[in-house]
């Protein structure tokens, strides 16, 4: 019986090796490229597995690199523009999920536009918007840089949360459930609610100002929470 077990776990074993070699050597990667006509004033993208990055560009076009990395079971990518609004949205088949299906972006759109970016399983990178930002991953760093939008809201549940803003915004929501937050913002007088359940709590050149108008959100659940001026 012994030695019925072992063989069994050893063809398992063997047909999962050979399974993960047969992905790699399957795998491929396609690269396409998607521009919205102008104007665009919003844009919403989510993937499931995979990384997003948005930056500002020079215009009000936009256009994104879309990469597809798949075996066997390729994954759908809807691109869709209305009314100056653009959503890029992805759907990896059930098989596709055992196989390493995954979408990344590479966005380039319009400073003024306002941008959402969410990934189930990877980074997400919004750089230079001034339009109201939302970004969020589930599995993955959170990260908004050089930021001029009024309205910030970042969140991972497993990763870092970052957000640094050339501009004094009106709000900054930074959160994450295992991670550490760090915001950094031009100084001034801000109303601050910040915690951090099993971690620590630092101000630097940011004092809490009950009456300010400004206000800046930071949580960590599992981690160091640090809110800093420029």
């Amino acid at each position: 019986m012994r030695r019925l077990l072992a063989f069994v776990l050893l063809m398992a074993a063997a047909a999962g090796v050979a399974f993960l070699l047969l992905r790699t050597v399957a795998r491929t990667e396609v690269t396409d490229v998607f521009t919205a006509p102008a104007p665009v004033g919003e844009v919403a993208i989510e993937t499931g597995s995979g990384g997003v990055a948005v930056d500002a560009g020079p215009d009000d076009a936009l256009t994104a690199r879309i990469t597809r990395g798949y075996a066997f079971f390729a994954p759908e990518v809807t691109t869709t523009y209305a009314d100056g609004r653009v959503v890029l949205d992805t759907d990896c088949p059930v098989l596709g999920v055992l196989t390493g299906c995954s979408v990344d972006f590479d966005v380039i759109a319009p400073a003024p536009a306002g941008v959402s970016a969410t990934s189930t399983a990877g980074a997400v990178l919004v750089s230079g918007i001034a339009g109201s930002t939302r970004a969020s991953s589930t599995a993955g760093a959170v990260t908004v840089l050089r930021a001029r939008a009024r309205d910030i809201r970042a969140s991972s549940t497993a990763g870092d949360v970052r957000v640094e803003s050339d501009s004094a915004p009106a709000r900054v929501e930074a959160t994450t459930t295992a991670g550490s937050v760090t915001v950094v913002v031009p100084g001034g007088a801000y109303r601050v609610d910040a915690s951090a359940g099993a971690g620590s709590v630092a101000l630097e050149g940011i004092s809490d100002t009950p009456s300010a108008t400004s206000v800046i959100i930071a949580d960590a659940t599992a981690g160091n929470v640090t809110i800093r001026a420029r």
